[in-house]
C-alpha cells in the first residue's frame, strides 16, 4: 500500500523551510504570534514603502544599513559578548528565540534591500545584450539557487541555518561531525555559494547592473562573516571533536 505520510511530510516541510530561510519559522512555537505579526507587518510595509524607496540614493542607503546591521550585528552577537549577555539574562531557550526572531527580520530585510536596489536601478544593462538572454540566464540562476538553498537548509535543518550552534557555543544534538550529505557532497558551502544565485538572477531578469553589484556585495558580506566568525567556530568546535 502507498504510504501517504512521506509525501505529506515533504509537502509541509518544503514550505516551512522556504518560509524559514525567508525569515519566518512556523515550526517554532515560542513567540509564534509575534513572528507572524512581525513578518506580516514587515511585508506590508515593504510593499507600501517601495515607491518611497525607489529613488536611488534612498534605496542605496537602505541597503547599506541592512548590510551593516545584518553582517555587523550577526558577527558582534555571535562572536562578541552579545549572545552570552542574552543567555545570562533570559536563559538559553528564550534568548535563542529572541535572537532568531531578530535574525529573521534581518533575513527579510536583506531580500527587500536587494529588491529595492534592483527596482531603483533597473533596466540599465546595455541593449547589445538581448532581453531574452538576461531573462533566460536570470531564471536559470533563480531556479538553481533556490533549489540548492532549500536542499541545503533541509539537509542541515533551520537551526543550523540560523547558527544555533554558534549562538549556544556548542554542536547541536551532541554532533561531532560536519554535514557531508545532500548538496554538501557537491558544493563545499552551498548556502553561501550557489544559494546566493537568486539575487544575481533577479538582477539579470531586471537588467540591473547595480543589482548585480549589490548581490556581490551581500555575498561578500556572508563570506566575510564565514571566514571571521563561522569558520573559526567550526574548527574549534567540530573539527576538534572529529
Amino acid at each position: 500500500m502507498f504510504n501517504l505520510a512521506a509525501p505529506r511530510a515533504l509537502a509541509w516541510r518544503l514550505p516551512t523551510v522556504l518560509l524559514g530561510i525567508s525569515g519566518l519559522r512556523l515550526e517554532r512555537t515560542r513567540y509564534r504570534p509575534v513572528r507572524l505579526l512581525l513578518f506580516g507587518t514587515m511585508t506590508a510595509l515593504y510593499y507600501l514603502m517601495t515607491p518611497l524607496l525607489m529613488p536611488p540614493a534612498i534605496a542605496t542607503g537602505y541597503a547599506a544599513v541592512v548590510w551593516l546591521l545584518y553582517y555587523g550585528g550577526l558577527s558582534l552577537t555571535l562572536s562578541g559578548p552579545g549572545r552570552t549577555a542574552l543567555i545570562k539574562r533570559f536563559g538559553e531557550d528564550r534568548a535563542y528565540a529572541l535572537y532568531e526572531v531578530a535574525l529573521g527580520l534581518l533575513f527579510m530585510n536583506q531580500g527587500f534591500a536587494q529588491a529595492v536596489v534592483i527596482y531603483a536601478y533597473g533596466g540599465n544593462i546595455p541593449d547589445a545584450i538581448p532581453t531574452w538572454v538576461t531573462c533566460t540566464a536570470g531564471a536559470a540562476l533563480m531556479i538553481t539557487g533556490t533549489f540548492y538553498k532549500l536542499w541545503a537548509a533541509s539537509t542541515t535543518g533551520l537551526d543550523t541555518y540560523y547558527c544555533r550552534d554558534m549562538f549556544l557555543g556548542r554542536p547541536l544534538n551532541d554532533a561531532s561531525e560536519l554535514v557531508v550529505s545532500g548538496p554538501y557532497r557537491h558544493v563545499r558551502n552551498p548556502m553561501y555559494s550557489v544559494g546566493n544565485l537568486p539575487a544575481y538572477g533577479w538582477a539579470l531578469w531586471s537588467r540591473s547592473l547595480e543589482g548585480l553589484a549589490f548581490a556581490a556585495l551581500f555575498q561578500a558580506g556572508i563570506y566575510l562573516f564565514y571566514h571571521l566568525c563561522e569558520r573559526p567556530f567550526i574548527q574549534r568546535t567540530y573539527l576538534r571533536l572529529s
